[in-house]
């Protein structure tokens, strides 16, 4: 069996890349993309599909000034014996969890355009989850370049 591409690296390492970028940073991207870990939340709101899809919903809302009101579209889905999967997409974000409810831990995504607006959803799913302990790591996606030959 090959080595794993991660043995030996620290966390946060890059594993591999290819290429060199063709140009300069701008210092703009075309989203916040935050991974977050969510420790010692209680186990009923991590265990119950219905709670999360609510939570989803209202951690996504658009708010007025976006131009559009409502609860985000939410898809989820119950594991036997317990734990939940869900999704949640808005004009503010996109969001991803991943609950172990034996374990009192969610695996969080969070994409937005923004961000203030990932911010956001951060602090609303954290109001309604209740964690004890977070983990945030916050990556700038798509970083526009300044091209010569574009």
């Amino acid at each position: 069996m090959g080595a794993s591409l991660s043995a030996g690296l620290a966390a946060n390492q890059m594993v591999c890349s290819q290429g060199e970028f063709p140009g300069e940073h701008r210092g703009q991207c075309l989203g916040t993309h935050l991974l977050v870990e969510l420790w010692s939340a209680p186990f009923p709101k991590l265990a119950d599909a219905r709670q999360i899809q609510e939570i989803l919903g209202r951690a996504g809302a658009c708010e007025e000034q976006l131009g559009q009101e409502g609860l985000a579209e939410v898809r989820v889905h119950q594991f036997d014996p317990y734990g939940v999967s869900g999704t949640a997409s808005s004009p503010l974000a996109h969001i991803l969890i991943h609950t172990w409810p034996e374990n009192r831990y969610a695996a969080v995504d969070i994409f937005a355009h923004d961000r203030d607006g990932a911010y956001l959803v951060l602090e609303r799913m954290k109001k309604a989850l209740t964690p004890e302990y977070i983990h945030v790591l916050e990556l700038q996606r798509g970083q526009l370049l300044d091209m010569e030959d574009t």
